[in-house]
């Protein structure tokens, strides 16, 4: 579940925008599917020597956006579906090779399968002027 709100917060802060204290969303046509890749590293080892022989792992994943409903009185006012695909668990540092704990394993062996497919379950997003205002992520199939 770390992983989800990390690539969730990675997906959502880089849609927030302020123009003169005003607040804008996104800006997303109807009927268009939008393919993001987002990626994060996670140092476990952080502040101990030298970068590149640092301890931890990089999550990567696509993201796809699709737009399902706008306010007709264009009050940017809308709802958006996220589904989180591709994900991938790899080691920081490439320079392991063999010594590298994820070798040869599965993004569902290391995040564990029923937490991969909780994470690539699609969610709805309600947003007021890019503001969040309604999350659901549960059991919904998808609406596309």
């Amino acid at each position: 579940m770390i992983l989800l709100a990390v690539l969730f917060l990675c997906f959502i802060s880089s849609y927030s925008a302020s123009v003169k204290g005003h607040t804008t969303g996104l800006s997303l046509n109807n009927d268009r599917l939008y393919k993001l890749t987002y990626s994060t590293e996670v140092f476990l080892d952080r502040g101990k020597g030298k970068l590149q022989d640092g301890v931890g792992y990089r999550l990567s994943s696509g993201v796809d956006v699709v737009l399902l409903w706008r306010n007709p009185d264009g009050d940017d006012d809308q709802l958006i579906q996220i589904t989180i695909k591709d994900v991938r668990v790899e080691n920081v540092n490439q320079q392991r090779g063999e010594k590298s704990i994820f070798k040869g394993k599965s993004p569902p062996k290391i995040i564990g399968k029923e937490n991969l497919e909780a994470l690539q379950r699609p969610v709805l997003l309600h947003l007021v002027h890019g503001k969040v205002k309604g999350f659901w992520g549960s059991y919904f199939s998808s609406l596309q």
